[in-house]
């Protein structure tokens, strides 16, 4: 049958399991071109070099890191939003123009343009010029980050950041909310500074023998967050891109993720802050709690609706026909 080869320990003993089940057999050498599935974690980056479009599989995406890492995000936020705001002065400048021309010349004769002329009227808007597109400002979604690894950044973060405020800090290429912590009142952020400039004033020699402190983001807490029965939660999805040529996109519902303490904002205990189980196992009654620390999308959907359909205004199952949709 097919050759297949893995490396490291995440999920392989049971892809393993599952090819040899079909007849596949396993190879060890990574240099090997002929395997039909490659299974290798994201330290052991593939180069595509040999890549047989249609023939093999590779569980990796090319260039990851864009998307996968904290930094990696901050940066493709950015660039997407200087690109849309190009993208909108664009698109004003042409919508002027047109709007200008029309103005010049004689009113549309077509039917459907005069309904919409006199349906417009007295609303500001134009008829036979495109509408106007909202384009979704980064402010809006993604709380005010900063890199510590620029050091134009981390001024700038210093001189805004205040000892009253609550900021977290994040390593670029960890999970689990491992490294994590919270920057609250003066003390905090004089250690970090501390830190900070402790690295750069290392000599050459000693940072080439010692390994370089992993790269943070900070970002600025959002202390007034929505809460589940007084809880912090995530809600985690899935999507599987089967194709891009045609596009296809396979998508699960997955399910909300809450933490096992109510939420504190002046609480030091990160379990009250982060919501991934890695963490959440460490609060002492988590072995008591641990069915509670996750929601099905239906058992969401019927606590909105039970809580907050008619106090907020919510249209009915929410979650099914607006948060999944």
């Amino acid at each position: 049958g097919p050759y297949f080869y893995l490396s490291g320990s995440n999920g392989a003993e049971l892809v393993s399991s599952y090819c040899q089940g079909r007849g596949w057999q396993r190879i060890y050498d990574n240099r090997r071109e002929d395997y039909a599935l490659k299974w290798c974690e994201i330290k052991d980056p593939e180069s595509y070099q040999h890549f047989k479009e249609g023939k093999q599989l590779l569980y990796q995406i090319p260039n990851n890191r864009v998307l996968t890492t904290k930094i990696g995000l901050l940066c493709c936020l950015r660039e997407q939003e200087r690109r849309m705001e190009k993208s909108r002065r664009s698109s004003k400048f042409k919508q002027d123009q047109t709007k200008k021309a029309i103005s010049e010349a004689s009113p549309c004769k077509d039917p459907f343009c005069k309904q919409l002329r006199e349906d417009c009227a007295g609303t500001g808007l134009a008829a036979c010029t495109p509408f106007p597109h909202r384009f979704l400002k980064m402010e809006e979604f993604f709380p005010e980050s900063f890199r510590l690894d620029i050091e134009e950044e981390r001024n700038s973060f210093l001189k805004l950041c205040r000892g009253e405020e609550i900021w977290i800090c994040k390593p670029s290429c960890s999970n689990q909310g491992k490294g994590i912590f919270l920057l609250k009142g003066p003390a905090a952020l004089d250690s970090l500074q501390a830190k900070l400039h402790s690295t750069e004033e290392q000599p050459p020699k000693k940072k080439v023998l010692c390994k370089a402190p992993p790269a943070r983001i900070v970002q600025r807490y959002i202390h007034q967050p929505l809460l589940l029965e007084g809880k912090k939660f995530d809600v985690r999805a899935y999507l599987l891109i089967a194709c891009t040529a045609p596009f296809l996109v396979l998508f699960a519902q997955g399910y909300a993720r809450l933490t096992c303490g109510h939420y504190d904002p002046a609480s030091e205990d990160l379990t009250v802050h982060l919501t991934n189980q890695y963490m959440q196992k460490k609060h002492p009654l988590y072995s008591q709690l641990k069915e509670e620390t996750v929601w099905g999308m239906e058992h969401l959907n019927s606590y909105l609706n039970e809580k907050f359909r008619g106090t907020s205004g919510l249209p009915a199952d929410w979650v099914f026909t607006v948060l999944t949709v």
